[in-house]
């Protein structure tokens, strides 16, 4: 539900990551996720989005095989979830001169059959604000999420608050020219103190080229600090560059590669990182999207451990009459750790694999139904980590 003055600058947060259909899991500020992968061909063009309010309602049903995703304490539930959308959006940071915002706040409840002493309130608030003038850009991006949900690092319940902000300044030196200062920063605190809590501040300078009105290409130099609680700070500069190309109408192609110089205390390591995606919707009723990424995170139950991520995401949606949507969707992820801080062994690695199909009926435009299914397994070399997970419900959703 928010739209950025630059395409490449989004990478803190995405539309679908607050969109419910059929979801189960959020993972903030990741374009694509093998464990938590958005629906992205139910996600609409976001700027054909009328300004003014928005408010929606979900209510969901579902059997969770392993609500930890732990094979060692495998726990199965009956999981509901009631929420809203709440969004706000009034003026263009892309076409139009003047201040822009466009928030959006989700609440949901979490609520088990038989563990009811897990209920919880997930709480997710998206923003972004502005100035757009003849040649100079200025905004305020950020996130915050309150969130207690199990993740494959942790292999149980992890409740934390995420919280993150940016200040972007872009100034068009020539018409197809724009020179853009950002800094910014981000922190995850956890409840419990078997996890351990980190911080990121960055600093960033880039340069936007317009080849042509549907090829926009970049580089980015980006100095940052991150910070684990118990282990050293970890000093990263990282040179990327990227590219946004519309070959066709219906079909939209995203790129963002480079590499990173990540110091810590074993030593100076250069990684290669990156983040692709495709849409493409080659007839009516039809979409598909692929994703492909590799990209470097300290472990929050790992003291002094890093782990590389690197996988990749399809899925497709078939629109069947003018009722009923097909869709499929599935990812694999390899994410290898590593210590970086301390002494001590590792080498853990997980091989996490996911398939779900879903059929969402509209009954009318403004209220839809979907059933969902979701298998997945992590294939650990560490059993403490691995595990298998079946998820099947019904989800509904009104838009008022």
């Amino acid at each position: 539900m928010l739209a950025c003055f630059a395409a490449t600058s989004c990478k803190v947060i995405q539309a679908q990551q607050i969109n419910p259909v059929a979801d189960d899991r959020v993972d903030f500020g990741s374009v694509s996720n093998v464990e938590t992968a958005p629906l992205a061909p139910l996600v609409e063009d976001e700027s054909k989005k009328s300004p003014g309010w928005e408010l929606a309602a979900f209510v969901s049903a579902a059997y969770d095989s392993n609500i930890f995703l732990n094979a060692a304490a495998e726990v199965a539930d009956q999981v509901y979830r009631i929420g809203t959308i709440i969004a706000y959006k009034k003026g263009d940071p892309l076409e139009t001169e003047g201040a822009f915002i466009d928030v959006a706040y989700k609440p949901t409840a979490i609520l088990f059959k038989e563990r009811g002493t897990d209920n919880r309130i997930d709480h997710q608030a998206l923003w972004l604000a502005g100035w757009r003038g003849k040649v100079t850009t200025l905004s305020y991006k950020g996130g915050f999420q309150k969130l207690g949900d199990a993740t494959a690092d942790t292999g149980e319940q992890a409740n934390r608050t995420v919280l993150e902000n940016e200040v972007r300044a872009a100034w068009a030196a020539r018409e197809k020219l724009t020179f853009e200062l950002a800094a910014g920063a981000s922190q995850t605190a956890y409840d419990s103190v078997s996890f351990f809590d980190s911080s990121n501040t960055f600093g960033e300078i880039a340069i936007r080229y317009a080849y042509s009105p549907k090829t926009q290409v970049g580089l980015a130099y980006q100095v940052s600090r991150f910070d684990v609680d118990g282990a050293s700070p970890q000093n990263v500069q990282q040179l990327t560059g990227n590219m946004s190309w519309q070959p066709r109408e219906k079909i939209q192609i995203s790129l963002q590669a480079g590499a990173e110089n990540r110091k810590t205390d074993n030593g100076s390591q250069i990684n290669p990182v990156f983040e692709g995606r495709i849409d493409w919707g080659p007839r009516e009723g039809t979409k598909l999207y692929l994703t492909a990424y590799q990209k470097q995170q300290a472990s929050a139950f790992l003291l002094g451990q890093n782990y590389k991520a690197l996988g990749m995401t399809a899925g497709i949606s078939q629109r069947v009459g003018r009722q009923w949507t097909v869709l499929l969707e599935g990812g694999r992820e390899t994410t290898t750790y590593t210590r970086v801080s301390g002494e001590g062994p590792s080498g853990r690695e997980d091989q996490i694999w996911f398939v779900r199909p879903a059929l969402e009926y509209k009954i009318t435009d403004d209220i839809k139904v979907a059933l969902f299914y979701r298998v997945s397994k992590n294939s650990s070399n560490d059993p403490l980590f691995g595990y298998d997970q079946n998820l099947a419900g019904i989800e509904f959703n009104y838009q008022f």
